[in-house]
């Protein structure tokens, strides 16, 4: 059997790629008792346009540089990020091929939704580099999570 991959389209690529994080992500949450909720954030602070947020772009559910080509086949968009890595979780770390020596898009007008909606309120396990002018703030304390 054939499966003519150029017949799906990036959206139900996305979709899948989605839902695999989706159940993977409830899957490690089952596996661990410690787990009691997901800790949601607020985004705190401001861009300081130190570029950092396109040299290491942190992924939340690609895990193949294979699986990262395949879409880049289909989403022409995705062409201009690199696979410079791993993080600690195996998960791929892209990096922009658009940004300048001035830390500046070269493409700021075309640039895509992703980039436009940095930092997201939600960041499923995101990181924020130590050199960003953004935060991470937990809504709810440590201590609030213990009580019952």
């Amino acid at each position: 059997m054939n499966i003519d991959f150029k017949a799906i389209s990036p959206t139900k690529i996305f979709n899948l790629l989605n839902f695999k994080s989706y159940f993977l992500n409830k899957f490690y949450d089952l596996k661990s008792n410690k787990i009691i909720e997901t800790v949601d954030y607020k985004i705190t602070g401001s861009c300081n346009q130190c570029g950092q947020c396109c040299k290491k772009i942190f992924s939340t559910n690609l895990y193949y540089k294979s699986e990262f080509d395949l879409m880049k086949k289909f989403y022409k968009p995705l062409k201009r990020f690199n696979v410079i890595g791993k993080d600690k979780y195996k998960r791929l770390v892209l990096s922009c091929s658009l940004l300048g020596k001035d830390n500046k898009c070269t493409d700021y007008e075309n640039r895509l939704n992703f980039c436009k909606a940095y930092p997201f309120d939600r960041l499923n396990g995101g990181v924020l580099l130590k050199d960003c002018g953004f935060q991470k703030v937990p809504l709810k304390e440590f201590k609030n999570y213990l009580d019952k």
